[in-house]
């Protein structure tokens, strides 16, 4: 373990701890993949329920956010519900950035460099959802205004920007699976992977050794890895899965398995 990874996991127990000893909410910057996987680790006390949060569905960049008991949250969905009828809680905003008609179209990185050429960290920022129009960016609460106040322009494009909750944009931005079946010898990680994806045996267990594979919101290392019905995959860059059923078998005693992807 890093250096930079122990003073994450450090941080992160000291959140616990407060939200514990002063009864109140607390939580993290955002963290990728790999740090939400590490934060999984982190010890909570009882009284507390640690939840991840984007802000979108299926959201890849995260908060660690603890909840206090009073708030009764003891899932990521009682957490969505709770920030909805208690919007003065929630730790983050979506901005809705709109482009002007006239410059091209942007992309993730003109709209993600315009933030960062703010000299704001990479942590402040979620998710950034693009489209024709502009995008939906996922930033820290505490942050919010002062990214709709000085951020202007992105790539040669001028930006208007509306502060949101993400309880006014979640029905938009809710996140619709297409449904797959395909067939394989074993239920390991890298053949799945390799079947849904479409990349190569070699390919699969590459990408999992290099840590770019999560199980469960938690980094899976091992190709071998034995997968079963609701288990939610994650190959970065490529999408998520969420496995549906694992009881079939083909004329050829092949496992079929039945999925939906995002």
């Amino acid at each position: 373990m890093t250096a930079e990874e122990k003073i994450l996991l450090s941080n992160l127990e000291e959140k616990a701890a407060k939200c514990d000893n002063l009864n109140m909410i607390t939580c993290s910057a955002f963290l990728d993949m790999h740090e939400k996987s590490l934060a999984t680790a982190v010890k909570v006390p009882a009284d507390v329920t640690r939840i991840f949060y984007g802000g979108f569905d299926g959201a890849e960049r995260n908060m660690a956010v603890f909840m206090p008991e009073y708030t009764y949250v003891k899932s990521e969905t009682d957490a969505v519900n709770y920030f909805a009828e208690n919007p003065e809680d929630c730790p983050l905003r979506i901005l809705k950035i709109t482009k002007d008609k006239f410059s091209k179209p942007l992309g993730h990185r003109d709209y993600l460099g315009a933030v960062m050429g703010l000299g704001i960290n990479r942590n402040v920022t979620g998710d950034i959802l693009v489209n024709d129009g502009g995008c939906l960016m996922a930033v820290t609460e505490g942050m919010a205004e002062y990214i709709a106040d000085n951020l202007d322009k992105a790539g040669r494009g001028t930006l208007k920007i509306e502060i949101m909750l993400p309880s006014q944009v979640e029905k938009s931005t809710k996140a619709q699976g297409t449904p797959v079946s395909f067939t394989v010898s074993s239920p390991r990680l890298d053949s799945i992977i390799k079947n849904c994806f479409g990349v190569s045996r070699t390919g699969a267990s590459e990408a999992i050794e290099h840590g770019l594979v999560f199980v469960n919101d938690v980094e899976c290392l091992k190709p071998d890895r034995r997968i079963n019905e609701g288990d939610k995959i994650v190959m970065r860059h490529k999408g998520r899965l969420i496995i549906n059923d694992l009881g079939g078998v083909s004329k050829k005693g092949r496992i079929i398995v039945k999925a939906t992807q995002f």
